[in-house]
């Protein structure tokens, strides 16, 4: 028989405090994909970083794991050994790829950085060039001009994109994958997942897939291994185990990823939730009628506006809807450019269009959503809503106050009741504080021992025990750390919140209590709602609204159900059918 390309036999990594990993065993032959599911904290990370023997120095690991070719327990292998095999024999791409990225280095040069380094090319020009055909396989738009940004400058989905793209640099043996695709939107999640399992067919690797997307699963591997609480409870065939599971952890984590079954109040099917809060059923006057516009030609504004305004705007045709009172959020004529680094001396600076004429309104009460692809310009319209970034153009009311171009000092009220979640939770929360002092940072005028109490209640709320207090964000899984910035984000009980990818890093089991509770909220205390997902089965179920953005313009827009059963606009129906299902993959 051939040797496995990875086996793993009894491994156990233990803090100083408890045991993480049980003992955990598995073998992956070459050529074979195989996926790792569980819910965060469950040890899947801490399996593919302990076998790249990249576990932090507070945590120990014991047993074996061999990979072929290498006659070393790699557990065991000084550190010089390693280095000759990470980025070779075998790559990894990371969860949170702006914090895997060096912000100090052009992408493109660090792409070239892994194949210099490892002496894979003959010379520093070929690496770059070779760099640059790498950034077009998975699919980044002008990769010439993309290797001359920094990481900064890109797109969530951009950078996760570039991280594949070194992991790729010089065709590895094995291939470990954690979370490749929670950045990116349904259309480049179902590219990105195509490549992968294209390369490791084409060039004969393995793969370690770790997700907590089932549907992925079921797209790309063929084997699956479910890991609970530091141990493997299943192990089987995919199509066996999405559609018979024998484990009851595993029946729960496939009957938790389905988001069209729900309660009597709409609520999804959860573990142990919190008893049901009273709700108020949003008005049917809030959902506006459904308009499609045309990305390639002059924008048509969406049908967000109230009967009784006027506004001038410019000639440029207009839909009229009516909106249940005046607008939470109001924009008009959103644009926003960027320029950036590139081309010779005498050449034209590259702009680069994030936003074109866009807008729309909110009532108050209304879960709004957005969709699109990666670099499609959702978070810069985010950023602008929050007051974060400034428009080339256009207008932004939020709760009746201009904040295009407004002070910062003007912005104190406006900061309280605008609260957001942002999509790469490891970036926003500062790694020196403590979870109690960054969920309470937002607190003003509030005694220590009311916001401490507040502070617990609040990340009981969603899903964290009390000792997560006293721990710092590097202490916590990457579906932790999103649920402490959501924790952070609704302390203040804020009047509009603003979610970019806020449920991307979570399994399914902490989505549906997330999505559960961003619900209760909404309705018990009249919240706003604007959420981004790249996930239109998430929008659909949270969102009675939604607009799909496409090359920086809302080309379509309506309520979510209409949208998601009858598309009108091409990219929303490429959107809808790139959704992946683990129905429709596995005949269930």
């Amino acid at each position: 028989m051939t040797a496995p390309t990875l086996r793993v036999r009894d491994l156990r990594v233990a803090s100083p405090f408890t045991e993480l990993l049980h003992g955990i065993s598995f073998d992956i032959a070459p050529g074979e994909r195989v996926g790792l599911i569980g819910e965060s904290g469950s040890g899947k990370s801490l399996t593919a970083t302990s076998v790249m023997g990249l576990l932090p120095q507070t945590l120990t690991a014991t047993g074996s794991v061999l990979v072929s070719g290498i006659d070393t327990n790699l557990l065991a292998a000084p550190e010089r050994r390693l280095n000759k095999v990470r980025g070779n024999t075998m790559a990894m791409v990371f969860q949170e790829p702006m914090t895997a990225l060096n912000p100090l280095m052009r992408v493109g040069a660090q792409v070239a950085e892994i194949m210099t380094i490892h002496r894979t090319e003959p010379g520093r020009r070929q690496a770059r060039e070779r760099a640059i055909d790498l950034l077009e396989q998975v699919k980044l738009p002008s990769p010439a001009q993309v290797a001359l940004a920094f990481p900064h400058q890109l797109s969530g989905g951009q950078r996760q994109r570039v991280l594949l793209a070194m992991a790729m640099a010089n065709n590895p043996q094995l291939l470990l994958c954690d979370e490749p695709t929670t950045a990116l939107d349904v259309t480049v999640q179902a590219e990105v997942l195509k490549l992968i399992k294209n390369l490791v067919i084409d060039r004969g690797s393995s793969l370690l897939l770790i997700t907590h997307d089932i549907a992925v699963i079921a797209e790309v591997c063929q084997r699956v291994l479910v890991l609970h609480q530091g141990t493997i409870v299943e192990d089987g065939p995919v199509g066996r185990v999405l559609t018979a599971p024998q484990h009851p952890y595993t029946q729960k984590l496939i009957a938790a990823s389905n988001l069209a079954a729900v309660d009597h109040r709409g609520r999804l099917h959860t573990l142990a939730l919190p008893a049901p809060v009273p709700s108020s059923p949003v008005p049917s006057s809030v959902v506006p009628s459904r308009v499609e516009t045309d990305a390639a030609a002059p924008p048509i504004l969406p049908p967000y506006r109230a009967a009784h305004q006027s506004l001038d705007l410019g000639g440029l045709p207009t839909i009229f809807n009516e909106v249940a009172g005046v607008p939470v959020i109001s924009v008009r004529g959103l644009s926003r450019q960027y320029r950036r680094r590139g081309g010779g001396l005498f050449s034209p600076v590259p702009i680069v269009h994030g936003l074109r004429e866009v807008s729309f309104d909110v009532a108050e009460g209304q879960r709004f959503g957005i969709v699109g692809e990666s670099g499609s310009g959702k978070s810069t319209l985010l950023r602008m809503l929050c007051a974060l970034d400034q428009p080339s153009s256009g207008t932004v009311d939020v709760l009746g106050q201009p904040i295009a171009g407004a002070a910062e000092r003007h912005l104190r009220d406006f900061r309280s009741q605008v609260q957001i979640v942002f999509q790469d939770p490891m970036g926003s929360l500062d790694p020196r504080m403590k979870v109690r002092d960054i969920v309470a940072e937002p607190l003003h005028h509030v005694d220590r021992t009311e916001a401490l109490a507040r502070v617990e209640a609040q990340l009981a709320a969603v899903g964290l025990d009390a000792d997560a207090m006293d721990r710092h964000p590097h202490q916590f899984s990457g579906g932790q750390r999103q649920r402490i910035s959501i924790a952070r984000a609704l302390i203040t009980r804020p009047r509009v919140l603003v979610a970019d990818e806020a449920v991307s890093a979570l399994d399914v089991l902490v989505r549906a209590q997330v999505l559960n509770l961003l619900a209760d909220l909404v309705d018990e205390y009249r919240l706003t709602l604007v959420f981004v997902s790249h996930d239109l089965g998430v929008i659909r179920h949270l969102c009675d609204t939604v607009a799909v953005v496409s090359g920086g313009r809302i080309v379509e827009c309506g309520p979510t159900g209409d949208v998601y059963d009858h598309p009108l606009h091409p990219y929303t129906r490429q959107l809808v059918s790139a959704t992946p299902s683990i129905h429709e993959l596995t005949g269930a």
